[in-house]
């Protein structure tokens, strides 16, 4: 019995350059979280001077809380790429679509 691999969406780009995931414009946590169930934030934002994440990652979407949203199904995020910067005040998924 085979089982097929779900691909995590990658992160295309972060323009929440104070993010301590943020190197260059690219996030390196290895998967972030998306969403509240009501607003799509990132979760995995961290307001953080040192640097953290895997340099030589992509970061890419593990769980995305936004149900409403075009791209998921099943909590999951099936874009083939997200961006995340600010909306408004807000570090948001800005690929977030309502359905």
């Amino acid at each position: 019995m085979g089982t097929s691999a779900v691909q995590m969406p990658v992160i295309n780009e972060c323009a929440v350059e104070n993010c301590a995931y943020n190197n260059d414009r690219a996030c390196h946590a290895l998967a972030i979280t998306v969403g509240d169930a009501h607003h799509p934030h990132c979760d995995t934002f961290c307001p953080s001077p040192p640097k953290g994440g895997e340099p030589s990652a992509t970061g890419h979407v593990g769980a995305c809380k936004m149900a409403d949203c075009r791209h998921n199904s099943s909590l999951e995020c099936h874009a083939p790429g997200i961006s995340v910067g600010y909306l408004q005040d807000e570090v948001d998924c800005l690929t977030y679509a309502p359905a």
